[in-house]
């Protein structure tokens, strides 16, 4: 965390399953420098990242990664949970369970650094951001980090004060007027899907047009925070802003990859996002910035 007055490091962890992988290459990079948050917005996967991060840093989220698969963690049904009689496709006690061995609520509920969840409100339809300041006690911010990554219909709603929420990712997954709103006076994206796409001069096929369709809406989704902002030589409103994202190669929707993380995959994922952010922190700003918008 800074140490210096006046000054906010505000990193905004994206949503992207499976491929937030990427974010713990660019945090391990992030760190060898010494940048270190002072705050985290955190979406969906993020969530996951955000609170691991927060109790035993990189160190804890690479052990994480490494060591999990999530496919037999996802598919699990249960009587309450399932798609003929509850809310979702499967339970999340069995993931959540994985999940939050790598998690201390007590710890991260009394911490310094500022944590920002993002949630989808069902009960009101709109996107709410939760801070573990917000929370009673431990034990409810439990409940909405679980909701942060509930994505539907996977996973069902979670109940927090008589109303439900569920992962805010679909809803808002870069905001970063929000850190505007804390008093950011440097944001880092940490975005997970690529907001570049390789050229298509022409479709040979009907499913190569609809798959071109479907991997703009994602990359569109997930990346739109920062896709139509106004920053303007690396800045939004005045404060620097530094988009870490993968590359084309790591572009385009693909459900089982999606939803589907090993520790293979990871671990080329968390290189990956180390070679990313380097690039992207060594290149000027300037320079990065224009061809981000050349691009766009």
């Amino acid at each position: 965390m800074s140490d210096v007055p006046g000054r906010k490091r505000v990193f905004i962890l994206g949503g992207g399953a499976a491929l937030g992988a990427h974010q713990v290459g660019a945090l391990k990079y992030l760190e060898e420098i010494g940048i270190k948050p002072d705050a985290l917005i955190c979406s969906s996967i993020g969530v996951i990242n955000g609170c691991v991060y927060g109790t035993g840093g990189v160190i804890a989220l690479e052990e994480h990664w490494k060591n999990f698969s999530s496919l037999s963690k996802v598919i699990y049904p249960t009587r309450k949970d399932n798609p003929i009689t509850g809310l979702s496709l499967f339970s999340i006690d069995r993931i959540a369970t994985t999940i939050e061995e790598f998690i201390d609520f007590p710890k991260l509920f009394d911490s310094r650094l500022d944590l920002e969840f993002i949630l989808l409100n069902l009960s009101r339809g709109h996107g709410e951001m939760w801070a573990q300041k917000m929370c009673k006690d431990w034990r409810e911010l439990r409940s909405v980090v679980r909701a942060g990554y509930s994505i539907p219909p996977l996973f069902p709603p979670v109940d927090i004060r008589g109303e439900f929420y569920t992962d805010g990712g679909l809803a808002w997954n870069i905001p970063l007027e929000h850190a505007l709103e804390i008093d950011a006076t440097e944001i880092y994206v940490l975005a997970p899907i690529a907001s570049h796409l390789p050229y298509h001069a022409k479709f040979d096929s009907t499913f190569g047009y609809y798959k071109r369709l479907l991997d703009v809406l994602w990359r569109t989704i997930g990346n739109m925070g920062h896709l139509y902002a106004r920053i303007e030589e690396g800045r939004f409103h005045d404060v620097p802003v530094t988009i870490i994202e993968p590359g084309e190669e790591l572009s385009g929707f693909s459900p089982l990859a999606l939803f589907s993380s090993t520790p293979e995959r990871a671990e080329r994922l968390i290189a990956a996002g180390y070679r990313d952010a380097k690039r992207t922190l060594e290149r000027p700003p300037v320079a990065a910035a224009s061809s981000r918008a050349k691009a766009v």
